[in-house]
């Protein structure tokens, strides 16, 4: 009986800490700082302009009976903080109130509970198009299991990837940006109470501001796993594709890879970068 005891002592002890595990890590949070890179794309005869932006959470407020946490930004780490956005988040939405909007209209940010082929508009261009959930997955990040959630657009090699408790591969407050005119947005770091959670391996640094710090990029594939398409961004001159049992599957200089007939499985690609360095990524088709 005693024997018995115990074994159920313990399978109640698993079932807890396995819900533990699971429960949602909000974004939100005092602590958290997020840096951004921002690129305006160039316009002769107005260069490219790098800047990197980071935000935090400092504090809230009311705005029409509902309470916003604080987000403020610096630019390069050199301004004066200032206020850039009102953000609210709950049972796993996120919504925003944006300084460029005169923190007059909410719109939807993010929402961790969809699933695989759900469709969602959120951020700026929510107007204009929707999104399409592409996988979800989870991944070891900062000591934790997260869910991550993969987005594409049939039109667009490159998608955009949410990370739960973190935010957007684009920045905290560029969610929908992908398709963005004009310039684009990348995520560099993230950081709890000072310590470095995660970093972008496409780059070498959370703090860019030149086009020679830029162009540290890495070649990455996105998004991994993929349902249908894929695309390498960073360093690319040439790349071949195999499967599991070392046939080639594809070779070329394209970027942007449809493997929508490809059978499910796990594929490597070899990329040979403009330095002639050659890197191997693993691709997971679903």
């Amino acid at each position: 009986m005693k024997t018995k005891n115990l074994l159920m002592v313990a399978l109640l002890t698993m079932a807890v800490l396995g819900l533990k595990a699971q429960e949602y890590e909000p974004v939100l949070q005092e602590g958290n700082e997020w840096h951004t890179l921002y690129v305006m794309v160039a316009s002769y005869p107005t260069p490219e302009k790098y800047n990197t932006f980071v935000n935090w959470i400092s504090g809230d407020t009311l705005v029409e009976d509902v309470r916003y946490s604080k987000t403020m930004e610096t630019v390069n780490e050199e301004d004066n903080p200032y206020l850039v956005a009102l953000l609210r988040e709950e049972e796993g939405k996120l919504w925003g109130r944006k300084r460029q909007y005169g923190f007059q209209t909410e719109m939807l940010l993010y929402d961790f509970n969809v699933s695989v082929g759900d469709t969602l508009r959120f951020g700026d261009f929510a107007e204009f198009e929707y999104w399409v959930v592409d996988s979800v997955s989870f991944e070891q990040i900062g000591g934790r299991e997260r869910k991550k959630i993969w987005f594409g657009l049939d039109y667009l090699p490159r998608g955009e990837t949410w990370t739960e408790g973190i935010g957007s591969d684009l920045g905290l407050l560029y969610s929908g940006w992908t398709s963005a005119m004009g310039g684009y947005t990348r995520a560099l770091c993230f950081h709890h109470d000072g310590d470095l959670v995660c970093q972008n391996p496409e780059y070498d640094a959370c703090l860019i501001t030149t086009i020679e710090e830029a162009e540290m990029q890495k070649a990455n594939i996105y998004p991994n796993p993929t349902t249908g398409f894929f695309a390498i961004e960073g360093s690319v001159k040439t790349l071949a594709m195999f499967n599991s049992l070392g046939h080639e599957m594809y070779s070329g200089t394209t970027s942007a890879i449809d493997v929508r007939d490809w059978p499910k499985g796990v594929y490597f690609v070899h990329i040979t970068g403009k330095d002639g360095e050659v890197s191997i990524k693993k691709l997971v088709k679903q």
